[in-house]
């Protein structure tokens, strides 16, 4: 079965979706379309939120294909590619932030522009082809073929994404920030997000709220009775035991999720972050308050995937051994010695990002 559904996937990136292309190719482009894409939300994903918003205030013309390939079924995903590839030809400009593989296809059009704004910040884990996980088995070509313009958060993110994305000679990595990071700078945003955190977690009135935001691991597409242990998780939770905190925990969407706040908006009421490699830690720079980087599992983690920068020299308390974390969090929050090094890395990866990205980036989509 496995061999036939590779044989499908082939047909699907060399014939199938190419013929599609070809076929509707000779339609003009309409330079007021802009296709928002993704293959992995139902919706629009959080990270494409506010960029969809900016855009609907212009006079452009949006479109959205949004489709979930692990829930919907492979016929009626099969159904929403085909129908992407249709509209791809008469595009403007095409915006994604993940993985979109019929992007990716064909040679497209000249005057098409493919918009990648990623669904994190800065460059922590190895990626993409710098990771041995990322890139579809059996996939031949370059997945990241055809952006016009990949946004990442600052400087010393451009040349792991050149090398992750294999795009260094086409010079289309940008650090003009982080859409999803403007509403950071929002403070309509972040007291809405507080209002629905105090709505959803009455117990946490007069405690410290701490966010434990592991990185996601296991495949996405298993089954609803496996379950996916986090390494460190025994510990996190004996926080919720210290009367003087309050423990939320928000996990990958594929995982246990704690209420219906994101990530993104949780990090807006957390005192403080409990990470070990999640890409979360660089937006939560921008809140400049503690994190802790706790990963009992990094010797085989590292050996694994690795890492752009050194683990042991992150913004904020570093462990890397099983421990209690209670007395960690304690003197993090008590005595928070970290903030320069936060500033230094928020010099070096998220300098972009200064509440006006989306500005920039509807400017360019709009030309």
């Amino acid at each position: 079965m496995s061999n036939i559904r590779m044989v499908f996937k082939m047909l699907c990136q060399h014939i199938i979706f190419p013929f599609v292309y070809f076929v509707n190719r000779f339609r003009p482009i309409d330079k007021k379309l802009v296709i928002l894409a993704d293959a992995h939300h139902d919706g629009c994903p959080e990270h494409m939120s506010y960029l969809r918003a900016k855009l609907m205030e212009t006079d452009l013309k949006v479109e959205e294909c949004f489709f979930n390939i692990y829930t919907i079924g492979k016929w009626e995903a099969f159904k929403q590619m085909v129908s992407f590839m249709a509209k791809y030809p008469t595009a403007s400009t095409v915006v994604v932030c993940d993985y979109f593989l019929p992007v990716a296809s064909c040679n497209k059009k000249k005057k098409t522009k493919v918009v990648q704004l990623w669904h994190g910040c800065g460059a922590f884990k190895k990626f993409g082809y710098n990771s041995k996980e990322d890139i579809p088995e059996g996939y031949h070509g370059n997945v990241h073929k055809n952006y016009s313009m990949v946004t990442v958060s600052g400087e010393a993110a451009v040349k792991p994404f050149e090398t992750a994305m294999i795009l260094g000679a086409d010079n289309v990595i940008k650090p003009m920030g982080v859409s999803f990071t403007d509403r950071l700078y929002d403070e309509n945003y972040i007291g809405l997000c507080k209002d629905k955190f105090r709505f959803e977690h009455p117990d946490a009135s007069g405690k410290q709220v701490i966010l434990w935001a592991p990185t996601f691991r296991g495949n996405a597409k298993k089954k609803k009775d496996e379950i996916n242990v986090t390494p460190g998780e025994a510990y996190v939770n004996l926080l919720a035991q210290d009367d003087r905190y309050y423990l939320i925990k928000s996990l990958h969407p594929h995982l246990h999720k704690q209420g219906t706040m994101t990530t993104g908006e949780l990090l807006c009421c957390a005192d403080l972050l409990i990470t070990d490699y999640s890409s979360v830690f660089f937006e939560y720079l921008l809140m400049d308050k503690p994190i802790i980087f706790f990963a009992p599992d990094y010797d085989v983690y590292s050996a694994g995937r690795g890492f752009y920068l050194d683990y042991k020299t992150l913004p904020g308390v570093v462990l890397t051994l099983d421990t209690d974390l209670r007395p960690h969090v304690e003197e993090a929050l008590e005595n928070d010695e970290y903030s320069e090094t936060r500033a230094e890395y928020r010099d070096r990866y998220m300098a972009a990002c200064d509440g006006c990205a989306t500005k920039r980036i509807v400017d360019y989509i709009i030309g």
